[in-house]
């Protein structure tokens, strides 16, 4: 992602202050508007704020000074008391109700409502600050303080006041709500300003929960929260999905009179459009912020000089501005305007280090930024001093954690670039040490992080641990759908397991207080020197440190007792000498690592290793891939040209550099970029256009199958060696009682349930049922079983393939699982979702997702499988809105694999029945099955494309096996030779 959005860190505090109390000394205060018992944490004392709890929550606080002797001067100073310590609330007009004041607020942190309200009573002035809800108690509290009741006038006055401003649920929401709302608030923004980006959307989703129910859908306080979670969504990639929750807020937000949220909104958008290097509208967006702020600091200081009261001048912040001047300084640097990127960088900079209060981790990044202007304009000391500084700023503020390893990463590339390979490699070795023992940080690593440190380590790594390292870092990168499928997977393991999830939650609550800690620590550091002080800053450095060790002993222990359940959520990356020791002489596993504008292929065989670098990047590769999926998408009645000369071309770029001799088994590891794409579809040579019966495609030299990771291979196959065979040969599912129609329509149901935002309940069946129906596969399955299994094969068709039959059989039981039905494979995860099969729609509604139809990743991981294989025929990567739905399917395949299976093979797109059916035959052929699963499949390929009918790779390249190729092959010949 370009760059992290953090808000003000007075806004954070201000919430998470809100956490604890005590209960010492408490005074009954009688009910709150909802009902709940309030009380005071301790006796008043002058000008120090008194904690007020309601339903066991702090909701407010009290506090009082003397009143003037003068009985005239004392309207003038409550209305100033009531002003005072107002710096995180915006408030309208002073209400007045005889000698007490009510203010309407909202605060500037989350923009939830506020009341202060003020008081004249025994000889003292009080001040009042709370939910809305808190009013009664906080007029009580005044009321036992001052040893006088107030007015009923006064007390009946200010609450008609607050509920002709806001509504019911808001007026009697329970303290609970209030709460609840400030801890998930403040869980969402520390996971923000530490990258965790998939945290802080789950936390800010758990916040709009709350804000829907009380404010209602269209309210300016769930617009805001939207605009924060659409942010979130965006980087991690989900680009569809926040365009989506921007639309929602858009509308909110723009109706508002609030000039701060339309800046901020706005400069939301430049960081989505920055995700997704749209940078001229990204610029375009960031600049009417940016014109927005500098508004509304004018407006402000004009106010405060016009008013003439100095004492009483209302703060003007120009962080708000300094944080869309970093964006729009990050989007000239892309644009290449360099002196435009200097200026706003340099007036950033100058304010996050002139203003006291804002975020310390502001000043590292912009410092950072600066550092890149610097290296692009030629002085390159000045952005090596500033990339170090921003570095040694981010270890201080932040620990081991991801944003120092950002900035290490950040230091490595910057190194690379300037051929200072030794200095490269040691801050690329301090990064991947922190992604080691953080999953957030593993996150930070780019493709482009890999490709650089490879160049590094050929250049001045030590040969003797040189390939091992460079295979090591190629792991490190995250691979998309694919890991937030096993994310998903992961969580489901842990919510079955008390103790698991238990360990899991005391981790997770170390991590926060351990981010709060150093949010605490950031926020003393950020004081002026005059309000620094040494004793806070010490006990604060002791408090963080203590967390971090809390939560890393944490980590261990997880580690240490829940082996299984860190295997599959944190496998960590293979090494190189076992991946090797997993090869035959004839195979070579090849995983590709693809940088923006340079690239590189890793081949492992048996005794030996190579880094071989590519020319070609990540955005090229990209249009490649869709260009060639072209040819798979028929148009009235007709399949498109195939383009062999693209083919030919990406051979020359992927496969060509690489040294195969000897090779006759390729076992891929595509990576995102590839997944959507079957290399055996890639021409070794020139051919004619449409000859596709003579083209030179890769299947004719190799046999290949693929890998989610290099993990996965090396698990896969040291496990099926230990594997006792399945007894029952062949269970079959096809022909769900789908009655959509096909065509256009068809896809759009498809696209609707992808992209459909559901909770943790079932699946609407009018959602499956509005699916194209696959009639032709239900011959397709009795073929197949019939000619593995044979009488022994156990099929279930049509309203019969449903979820909770399919679940009833012994599904240990069989060798070979063969699903003929929809995949839903997503080019992203809408709402937290995750790929799935769609089976028949049971015919009752589902009161579980164990019986809804939709058998989720995370679901079939917890299944118990031994199956050889699992067969998925009707999949489709191309559904997905980006049409590279292949980290989906890898992302399934891994869910399989966590279930027992040893092989997936899965269609990319689908193909009719007829030609599946050939390709299956020839694949359970017992003669072809004998050489292994890959040569299997190639030897069916072949015998397709030798048929002018079936040459074009519509018919044959759609099938790739995803795992142990050999797994079971001696078993599943011998039991189709038993079927026959």
């Amino acid at each position: 992602m370009v760059s992290r959005s953090h808000l003000l860190i007075a806004g954070l505090l201000s919430v998470a202050a809100l956490a604890a109390y005590s209960n010492a000394f408490a005074a009954d205060l009688g009910k709150n508007l909802a009902g709940e018992s309030c009380q005071t944490s301790g006796a008043l004392t002058p000008d120090q704020p008194t904690d007020i709890m309601c339903g066991g929550a702090v909701v407010g606080q009290i506090s009082y000074v003397p009143a003037p002797p003068d009985q005239t001067a004392r309207h003038t100073a409550l209305a100033q008391y009531v002003l005072s310590q107002s710096q995180d609330i915006d408030c309208g007009e002073t209400q007045w109700t005889g000698a007490s004041a009510l203010k309407i607020c909202t605060l500037k942190s989350n923009g939830w409502p506020r009341i202060v309200i003020g008081a004249d009573a025994g000889g003292r002035l009080y001040r009042g600050e709370g939910a809305p809800s808190s009013l009664p108690a906080l007029q009580a509290a005044i009321a036992q303080d001052a040893h006088q009741s107030l007015e009923q006038s006064d007390s009946s006055g200010a609450l008609s006041a607050l509920q002709a401003k806001l509504p019911v649920s808001v007026l009697h929401a329970p303290a609970s709500d209030f709460a609840g709302y400030a801890q998930v608030i403040e869980a969402a923004r520390l996971a923000g300003a530490a990258d965790n980006y998939a945290d802080a959307e789950s936390h800010y989703r758990e916040a709009l929960g709350i804000e829907e129910r009380l404010f209602g859908a269209d309210s300016m306080i769930v617009g805001q929260t939207l605009a924060d979670l659409a942010l979130q969504v965006s980087n991690q990639g989900r680009f569809a999905e926040a365009a989506g929750l921007f639309r929602r807020t858009s509308p909110i937000i723009e109706a508002s009179a609030d000039e701060g949220a339309h800046a901020r909104l706005d400069s939301y958008l430049a960081l989505d459009a920055a995700n997704q290097r749209h940078y001229v509208d990204a610029l375009k967006f960031v600049q009417q912020a940016t014109a927005a702020r500098r508004a509304q600091i004018a407006a402000a200081t004009q106010a405060n000089a016009q008013s003439g009261d100095a004492a009483n001048a209302v703060p003007v912040s120009q962080g708000e501005l300094a944080h869309a001047l970093r964006i729009q300084a990050e989007m000239s640097l892309r644009l290449d305007d360099l002196a435009g990127a200097k200026a706003a960088a340099e007036e950033a900079l100058w304010i996050v280090t002139d203003e006291p209060g804002l975020p310390l981790w502001w000043r590292a990044d912009t410092i950072a930024l600066v550092g890149e202007i610097n290296e692009r304009a030629g002085r390159v000391v000045a952005a090596e001093h500033d990339m170090t500084d921003a570095r040694d700023l981010n270890l201080k503020l932040f620990g081991a954690t991801a944003p120092t390893a950002l900035a290490d990463l950040k230091l490595g590339a910057f190194y690379a670039r300037q051929q200072v390979y030794p200095a490269s490699l040691t801050a690329f070795r301090a990064a991947f040490a922190i992604a080691g023992n953080d999953a957030i940080a593993r996150r930070e690593i780019a493709a482009g992080d890999v490709v650089d440190f490879a160049a590094a380590e050929t250049a001045a790594g030590d040969p003797a641990t040189r390939d091992a390292d460079i295979f090591h870092a190629s792991q490190l990168m995250t691979s998309g759908m694919a890991d937030q499928t096993i994310a998903h997977v992961a969580a489901r393991e842990a919510a079955g397991n008390g103790a698991l999830a238990d360990l899991i939650a005391q981790e997770q609550t170390a991590e926060h207080n351990r981010d709060l800690a150093r949010v605490q620590l950031a926020a003393e550091y950020a004081k002026s020197d005059q309000e620094r002080n040494a004793d806070v800053e010490q006990s604060l450095e002791t408090k963080a440190k203590l967390a971090s060790a809390d939560a890393d002993g944490l980590l261990v222990k997880v580690r240490q007792d829940f082996p299984e359940y860190v295997s599959l959520a944190d496998p960590g990356p293979a090494d190189l000498a076992a991946t090797q020791a997993q090869l035959e002489p004839g195979e070579a596993l090849v995983s590709f690592v693809f940088g923006q504008s340079s690239s590189y292929a890793l081949v492992v065989r048996a005794h030996g290793f190579e880094a071989v670098p590519l020319a070609i990047g990540a955005d090229s590769l990209v249009a490649d891939v869709s260009d060639l999926r072209r040819a798979f998408v028929p148009a009235l009645g007709r399949l498109p040209e195939f383009d062999l000369k693209n083919s030919y071309a990406l051979y020359q770029s992927l496969i060509a550099p690489l040294h195969l001799d000897g090779v006759t088994h390729l076992v891929v590891v595509p990576g995102p970029v590839l997944s959507s794409l079957p290399l055996s579809l890639l021409v070794t040579e020139p051919a004619a256009p449409r000859d596709y019966q003579h083209a030179a495609w890769l299947i004719r030299k190799y046999a290949l199958s693929e890998a989610p990771s290099a993990r996965a291979f090396v698990a896969l196959a040291s496990e099926s060696a230990h594997r006792a065979p399945a007894p029952r040969p062949f269970l079959g599912l096809g022909a769900p009682s789908f009655t959509g129609a096909n065509g256009a329509a068809g896809a759009k149901a498809l696209a609707d349930i992808t992209e459909s935002c559901r909770a943790a309940g079932p699946v609407s069946a009018d959602l499956l049922r509005a699916l194209p129906p696959l009639p032709g596969s239900a011959h397709e399955v009795q073929t197949i079983g019939a000619r593995v299994g044979g009488s022994r094969a156990e099929i279930l068709l049509g309203g019969q393939a449903t979820e909770a039959n399919f679940r009833s059989q012994p599904l240990d039981q069989f060798a070979i699982v063969y699903f003929a039905t929809h995949g839903i494979l997503p080019g992203e995860l809408h709402c937290e979702g995750e790929p799935a099969l769609a089976l028949s729609p049971p015919a009752t509604p589902a009161t579980s997702t164990a019986t809804d139809g939709m058998l989720q990743a995370s679901e079939i991981a917890q299944l118990k499988l031994n199956a050889d294989l699992v067969v998925l025929s009707a999949c489709n990567t191309a559904e997905s809105p980006d049409g590279l739905g292949g980290g989906a399917l890898q992302g399934l395949s891994d869910s399989f694999f966590a279930a027992g299976a040893r092989a997936v093979l899965a269609s990319h797109w689908e193909v009719p029945s007829s030609a599946t059916e050939t390709l299956m035959i020839g694949v359970f052929d017992p003669a072809n099955r004998a050489r292994g699963l890959a040569q299997g499949l190639r030897q069916s390929q072949l015998a397709l494309i030798g048929r002018a009918a079936t040459a074009h790779p519509f018919y044959w390249a759609a099938f790739t096996i995803i795992g142990n190729s050999e797994s079971g092959t001696a078993r599943t010949a011998q039991l189709t030779t038993a079927g026959h």
